[in-house]
């Protein structure tokens, strides 16, 4: 596989869900990005961000570049590197646990306010080969986000788990 179509692999994760708009708007999703773990150098890399008007909002008041945004992996302050650890999900309603220490609490959050998001849940992805987790941004508060929506992060994240290892193997 070429740099190209892996790049466009990871982009078609975390936009393939917005194709059904009727579905993700009834989900009250906003953005997704795809995360990768990079062991060795121990540390998270943002690789894919949604194509929508929320993570377009999120990367235009940002004080640094998505792809320049990185966590240390074992940065325990951080819900993404904790949802990697323990392999279970995590979720925020404040942004400064998933950019932590990579911006301040009020970069963070400045960029909360301009996704319009309420939410967001992290979802560890485990298989062969991958090691990563999915952020699932929602404009609805933590107690709105219900069953429809988890089967749909938990089955979601399984898919993408599986494709992203075989990706690598």
């Amino acid at each position: 596989m070429t740099y190209t179509d892996r790049q466009e692999l990871l982009k078609a994760i975390v936009d393939l869900p917005f194709e059904h708009k009727l579905e993700t708007a009834s989900l009250d999703l906003g953005i997704i990005v795809l995360l990768l773990a990079d062991k060795e150098a121990n540390v998270i890399h943002r690789v894919a961000l949604s194509n929508t008007e929320l993570a377009k909002g999120t990367t235009d008041i940002s004080v640094k570049r998505f792809e320049d945004i990185k966590i240390p992996l074992d940065y325990p302050d951080n819900v993404i590197a904790t949802a990697i650890e323990r392999n279970e999900p995590q979720m925020t309603a404040d942004w400064q646990y998933l950019f932590a220490p990579a911006l301040t609490p009020e970069e963070a959050r400045l960029n909360q306010a301009a996704g319009a998001i309420a939410c967001s849940a992290v979802y560890p992805l485990r298989a062969a080969h991958v090691s990563g987790a999915l952020i699932f941004s929602y404009y609805q508060y933590p107690e709105k986000v219900g069953a429809m929506q988890q089967k749909f992060m938990q089955s979601y994240s399984q898919i993408v788990a599986a494709v992203l290892s075989r990706m690598a193997a």
